[in-house]
């Protein structure tokens, strides 16, 4: 490690203990239950590297704060409201309070989880950012403090709590295939990890119908109703388009609807539209849209739930948690084909 100022984060990677634990370990908290084995390896290997604890993170550890934070790309999202109402229904059960930061859709406040800690305001974090969750989750490990991904996931190792978009997207897909759809376009993201597991469940609906993927219908758009009419334009555009139109939340559907509109093409007589994230909003939009319904609140209130067990070091239970699809709420956008 020559060169390079040895972090919590080091020594966690070189002992596969979390830098939660470290950090407890290095404070001699009593209620801390973990071998002596595995203190001892901490303490070695702290020993090794070259580590020196950081002082605010030692203070964060000794005098909590009775706060959590959440940090979310953007808080006017309807899936955020309800993950976070989820959230804070849990922290009032558990006697914490709830604080939320937004970075911004691109990811323009990259630093501000660590700007949090370092204000010693918060005991642990639900980070839920799509661009720079990997630099959140940084930040506050080399301080020691703990975090739990909220629909986010960077690998099996780390606390998370994901929903299982996968199930979800292949149920709209059936039921797409069921009314005699047989080319249906997507309109989200393809990258990243939801994008990439919602396209997944895509391809899984088309293949267990005997549909054929065509990549033409995949349209890369994003999450808001800009990209939604940008990404139905240039589907509905080509001479077989699509007769049904899969978007990943309500704010692509709006834009895949408005644009049908435009068109003239009635939906759902000449265009189905289903989407992801069932909510209050999908009854407001015209037609009232088909959608796939999770409890979106339950991913908060377990994530809070995990994240309080790794600052009391209780029994961490799972690393992870999947929250299945409850099922599909058909509505007026969705139909057979007329005619």
């Amino acid at each position: 490690m020559a060169g390079k100022r040895v972090t919590i984060a080091d020594v966690a990677k070189a002992t596969g203990v979390s830098p939660g634990a470290i950090s407890r370990i290095l404070n001699n908290d009593p209620t801390l239950n973990v071998r002596d084995e595995t203190k001892e390896t901490v303490r070695r290997a702290i020993a090794e590297l070259g580590y020196i604890p950081n002082p605010q993170a030692r203070g964060l550890r000794l005098a909590r704060s009775g706060s959590l934070a959440m940090i979310v790309p953007e808080i006017n999202s309807p899936a955020f409201v309800a993950i976070i109402q989820g959230a804070q229904r849990a922290a009032y059960e558990l006697g914490y309070s709830m604080l939320i930061g937004g970075i911004g859709e691109e990811g323009e406040d990259p630093n501000l989880a660590a700007r949090i800690l370092s204000s010693n305001r918060v005991d642990g974090f639900l980070i839920s950012t799509g661009k720079q969750e990997a630099r959140q989750l940084a930040a506050v490990q080399q301080l020691g403090a703990p975090a739990v991904l909220v629909n986010r996931y960077l690998n099996e190792q780390l606390p998370h709590v994901v929903l299982n978009d996968e199930a979800g997207v292949a149920l709209a897909i059936r039921h797409l295939a069921n009314l005699g759809h047989e080319r249906i376009g997507f309109l989200g993201s393809t990258r990243r990890f939801l994008g990439t597991r919602r396209l997944a469940g895509f391809k899984q609906g088309l293949a267990e119908r005997g549909l054929r993927f065509d990549k033409r219908f995949v349209v890369n758009c994003g999450y808001d109703r800009e990209g939604g009419e940008a990404a139905a334009h240039a589907v509905l555009a080509l001479a077989d388009r699509p007769t049904a139109i899969f978007a990943t939340n309500h704010l692509v559907a709006a834009g895949a609807l408005r644009v049908a509109r435009q068109l003239g093409l009635d939906v759902p007589g000449a265009l189905s539209v289903a989407s992801f994230y069932d909510g209050p909003v999908a009854d407001l939009l015209t037609p009232a849209v088909t959608s796939v319904a999770y409890p979106l609140d339950q991913l908060g209130y377990e994530a809070v739930r995990m994240l309080v067990r790794l600052i009391t070091g209780e029994a961490p239970g799972p690393t992870g948690i999947t929250i299945q699809p409850t099922g599909l709420v058909v509505r007026q956008s969705t139909g057979a084909i007329s005619g």
